[in-house]
């Protein structure tokens, strides 16, 4: 899959991983209304690995038809023909024309031979992008689905186009799945809701009644874990407000000794906006009461309200020769990171006290420390990952003043 320039941009937003996440996954639609296949068209467009449309046979077609089409059972995405894309002027759903018969030229000759929902959708869905499988499914209800079965069925063997591209993606990816019921009434996804939970496949049913509508998520059990938050807006871990200063920030902080002594202009617009920072401190503690203290063991004072903040931001602004030095805009930009504590919030840490280090182990050593899910566990292994990372860092929180490792990121100065 041409992840490297076709998905570039979404690349940008989940990385690699969620990539390969999606492409590893298997979407179960049921029901193909405009909500449903709405929602499946945006998991085709960036490279769901394959998907599966489940819907009953329009209301014209005879019992038998929809029974003969069921005993086929799960089938591959029919080719597209022009009549697929005869739609109605009153039509609100784009991947699926008004009913009318549709031509599929099969081996018997007869190209009157009525195409079901299910396979029109599929058709539609596939040609938004070729890399992912598209299969179909039709069944006399979805009211009757025997959901156990199917979705026993697609978790011990997906279904596969039959060329060896496909295949060897199935042996080598590990295959997830996703279920979404579109306007479905409860009598259909009550019992699809409780397979799914059984199963520990995460469903997403999904309604909507014009302009409104709604999506309700029932995740798979125990937890539904998220350890890649990417931030859009993220401070950079200076450790300026953590005390006492690293040993290598105050190496390079004392290779200047006084900013206000230096008379090349040139060399002071070229002292690094931290240095910057840290000698601004000294002297705006000299300005409010904060009494010196020779003990390294107390915190000194940081800037706290508003007014104080302003002051110090002011008080940086003087220290400029001229109102060309980028690093003191810099400064002034940045000002925050002198007072930003850099440990854990008390959410955090609210959640690593959840993981207990005991029951832990104990359903480590019952699955056998099974934290790659390679083995069958009644643990899943993305919950043991996670409490393993959880665990990890809690230690390392506890060594180091609730500090968190740093990322080894510094902004450009």
């Amino acid at each position: 899959m041409a992840t490297t320039d076709k998905y570039d941009r979404q690349l940008r937003l989940w990385g690699a991983s969620g990539q390969r996440a999606l492409g590893s996954t298997m979407v179960v639609l049921l029901g193909s209304s405009a909500c449903g296949t709405e929602t499946l068209k945006n998991l085709v467009l960036p490279g769901v690995g394959s998907f599966l449309v489940v819907d009953d046979g329009d209301e014209a077609s005879s019992s038998d038809a929809a029974a003969a089409a069921a005993a086929q059972g799960v089938q591959k995405c029919p080719e597209l023909d022009s009549s697929m894309l005869q739609f109605g002027e009153q039509s609100s759903n784009f991947f699926l024309p008004a009913p009318s018969k549709v031509a599929t030229g099969g081996d018997d000759g007869n190209n009157n031979k009525k195409l079901s929902k299910a396979a029109i959708s599929c058709a539609l869905l596939s040609e938004l992008n070729p890399d992912v499988l598209g299969f179909h499914y039709t069944v006399p209800s979805l009211e009757g689905l025997d959901c156990s079965a199917l979705l026993e069925k697609i978790k011990q063997g997906p279904p596969s186009d039959g060329s060896s591209s496909s295949a060897a993606t199935t042996t080598t990816l590990p295959q997830k799945i996703l279920v979404i019921a579109a306007d479905q009434p409860s009598t259909v996804t009550l019992p699809l809701s409780y397979e799914c939970h059984n199963r520990s496949i995460p469903l997403l049913v999904v309604r909507s009644y014009g302009l409104l509508g709604y999506a309700r998520i029932q995740t798979a059990t125990p937890y539904h874990c998220i350890t890649e938050a990417k931030k859009s807006n993220r401070i950079p871990d200076l450790r300026l407000s953590a005390w006492p200063l690293f040993e290598g920030l105050k190496n390079v902080a004392s290779t200047v000794s006084n900013l206000d002594e230096m008379d090349d202009t040139k060399d002071h617009s070229h002292v690094p906006f931290v240095i910057v920072l840290l000698q601004a401190l000294d002297k705006w503690r000299g300005t409010v009461s904060a009494p010196f203290n020779p003990d390294p063991a107390v915190r000194p004072r940081y800037p706290e309200t508003f007014q104080e903040k302003e002051d110090f931001r002011k008080l940086v602004k003087g220290m400029a020769k001229n109102n060309n030095e980028i690093n003191f805009e810099e400064a002034i930009r940045e000002a925050h990171l002198t007072w930003v504590d850099g440990r854990v919030s008390d959410e955090v840490k609210e959640v690593l006290d959840r993981v207990d280090e005991k029951e832990f182990f104990a359903s480590a050593v019952k699955s056998e420390m099974d934290v790659e899910g390679s083995a069958t566990s009644s643990v899943p292994a993305h919950v043991l990952q996670f409490q393993l990372l959880a665990l990890a860092l809690k230690r390392f929180l506890k060594q180091n003043d609730d500090y968190p490792p740093l990322e080894g990121k510094i902004p450009d100065m």
